[in-house]
Order: structure tokens, then C-alpha cells, then sequence
């Protein structure tokens, strides 16, 4: 939801408000329904035309250099300046830390959200898990190293937080920690999230408990191993035109003796712009090769950060011979562009070491 929408949500609420103090006393006697009807028109069209009058914000997107409504820009310059006077406003530097965030400028974020976990010592939730998701924003390779620790250490304030479980499940998925990525995950399902969040979860758990049984068959690709239209709750029409990524993933057999059979093997997507986590994921092992993966909005490692509107992407299939997704010296990959466009598979050999 963009912070717009939000504004007009609340703008609204507010009004619907003092529309509640205003016509309750009119509404208590019969013969002032004719004025509470007038009032209850008034008061909204009222405050519409005295805010378009008279405010300055930017309501049109293409008269917004950049892409940022100048008014978010001077609200967040003023917060730097007033932090900078007190710099001890564990509140202030949470607001900033939640305004980069939202900016796209991760490393600032970070650095905001240090300064609150400082000033609590480091016994805020909210400093502790912004923190830890604008690092692994900034740096992917953060996510099972500073932000694993901190989600970790905000699981043990805090065990109840939905994007605390989020978190500590995607580090248990990716770290090969089945069992706990499927208990967090499944304790979030329970807290009845959003549907599209719900459905997400609820497919990884079942990719899970797959790969803790039998595991998917050789050649199987993402798509074949996620529940079907009916127990996603989603018309085959829809999944079908939505954007997927195809890859035929085979090793090179100049490294065929150097990639163990039971090591993992991760193929994701990156953003052509790069930066933040990868768009989709999904984990398969090295034996099952050469296989052909599909990977869809379905596989989407954040919820609504997916293939769709993503542009040119560049596909990855790694052997993680170090056991983790995040890519180490001596491990196995290949990459290809791709773009979303196209409707037939493309090769994807892995042919390289990671230095």
C-alpha cells in the first residue's frame, strides 16, 4: 500500500469520526434527522474542498521529480534535522529508520535503526527487526549472518511477531532447517495472515514437508511441486498468465566431479536492477539434475516483491557445496538473462566456480 493510499485511508477514518461526535447528539432527537442528513454531507465535502484548496501536496505522480512527493522528502529532512538537535529520540530515529526503509535507501535505514538499538540497548522489537531487515535488505549474504542473529533475538523477545516468524522461517528455510523454517511458518498460517501471505506459506510448508518424506522426484520444478489452483484458491486461468521464469539447469561436465550429489541446489531470480533479496527461490539437490524449474510469483521470497512488474531478470542456479544459499568460495554456478516475456524455457549451465 503506498503511503498515499494510507493517507486517504486514515483521512477518511478521521472523518468518519467526526462525523460520529457531530451527528450522535442529532441523531439522539427524532425531529433533527433532517440536519444531521445536511451535516452528514457537509462535513466530507467540507473538509474535501478546504484540502484540496488549501493543501500542497503533489496528487498528480507525474508532477513528482523521482518518484518521491517532495512533501515525504521535506518531512524526512526535517526528522534529520531535528534528530541531529536530540539525538537521543529512540522514537525519531525509528520513524527515520521506517522512512528510508520505504525510500529504498537500506544502508540508511540500518543506520537509524542501530541508533534506537543502541539507545535501547538493544531491547526494542521494533529496533531489533528493522534493523535486521534493512541489512538483509542492503546485503542478501546479511541474512543468515547479522539479521539471522537479530531475528533470532527478536523471536526471544517478542515469539508472537508475524514478521519475526516470517523471518526466522525464510533463515531456517534457506540454512537447510526444515523443521523449524515448517514450525514458524506454521504458526504464522494460524495467526490468519492475509490471503496472497497465507497461500505463499502454506505452499512452502508443503514443499517442505515433501522434501522431509520422499522429496520432489528428479526433473520435478516448482511449479509441480506447489498445491494446485484449487488449494491455492486461484483460477488456472489466472496462474497461467501470470509471469514465470523456465530454465533447463544442467552441470557443466568440466565440473561434474565437483559437485557433491546431495549438495543443495538454489535457483533464484534477481532483479535486472539488483539489490534486496532475490524476487523467487526455490531449493532443489544436485542429483536431480540436468531439470527444467519453473519459478513463478508463487516462489516469491517477501509477499507483493515478485516477478510481476519486475522487468529483465537474471536467473541463477548455484550448488551450494558450503550448504547455504548465500554464495561462498568453492561453490558451483551459472547464470542467464531472461526476460519475462517469453514463453519457452531457456539453458542455464553451471559452469563456474565462485572465486
Amino acid at each position: 500500500m503506498s503511503s498515499l493510499t494510507s493517507f486517504v485511508i486514515l483521512a477518511a477514518a478521521m472523518t468518519l469520526v467526526a462525523l460520529g461526535i457531530v451527528l450522535w447528539p442529532l441523531l439522539r432527537k427524532i425531529r433533527a434527522w433532517g440536519v444531521a442528513t445536511l451535516t452528514a454531507i457537509a462535513i466530507p465535502a467540507l473538509a474535501v474542498t478546504l484540502y484540496f484548496t488549501l493543501s500542497n501536496w503533489v496528487w498528480d505522480p507525474a508532477r513528482v521529480p523521482g518518484g518521491v512527493p517532495p512533501e515525504i522528502e521535506r518531512m524526512v529532512s526535517g526528522l534529520e534535522t531535528r534528530l541531529r538537535s536530540n539525538p537521543t529520540d529512540v522514537n525519531g530515529w525509528l520513524m527515520l529508520g521506517r522512512s528510508y526503509f520505504h525510500l529504498n535507501r537500506y544502508l540508511e535505514a540500518a543506520e537509524a535503526y542501530q541508533r534506537a538499538y543502541t539507545l535501547t540497548q538493544a531491547r526494542n522489537i521494533d529496533a531489533i527487526v528493522g534493523l535486521a531487515e534493512s541489512l538483509a535488505f542492503a546485503d542478501e549474504s546479511m541474512l543468515l549472518g547479522r539479521s539471522a542473529e537479530l531475528f533470532d533475538q527478536a523471536h526471544r523477545l517478542s515469539p508472537d511477531n508475524p514478521k519475526v516468524l516470517w523471518y526466522t522461517g525464510l533463515i531456517g528455510y534457506q540454512s537447510g532447517r526444515m523443521a523449524l523454517a515448517r514450525e514458524r511458518w506454521a504458526q504464522l498460517v494460524a495467526m490468519e495472515p492475509p490471503p496472497e501471505v497465507k497461500q505463499i506459506l502454506q505452499r512452502k510448508i508443503a514443499e517442505i514437508e515433501q522434501q522431509m518424506t520422499v522429496g520432489p522426484a528428479p526433473g520435478t520444478s516448482a511449479a509441480l511441486v506447489a498445491p494446485g489452483p484449487e488449494a491455492r484458491g486461484t483460477p488456472t486461468t489466472t496462474a497461467a498468465a501470470a509471469p514465470s521464469v523456465k530454465v533447463r539447469v544442467a552441470l557443466s561436465p568440466d565440473l561434474a566431479g565437483r559437485a557433491p550429489p546431495d549438495a543443495p541446489l538454489f535457483v533464484l531470480v534477481r532483479s535486472g536492477q539488483g539489490g534486496g533479496p532475490p524476487l523467487a527461490v526455490t531449493r532443489r539437490v544436485t542429483s536431480q539434475l540436468p531439470l527444467l524449474v519453473e519459478l513463478t510469483d508463487r516462489d516469491a521470497m517477501i509477499s507483493g516483491r515478485g516477478l510481476t512488474g519486475a522487468g529483465p531478470v537474471t536467473v541463477v542456479a548455484r550448488i551450494a557445496r558450503s550448504g547455504g544459499p548465500t554464495a561462498r568460495s568453492g561453490d558451483l554456478e551459472g547464470s542467464v538473462s531472461y526476460d519475462l516475456a517469453r514463453t519457452t524455457p531457456v539453458d542455464l549451465i553451471i559452469d563456474s566456480i565462485v572465486p
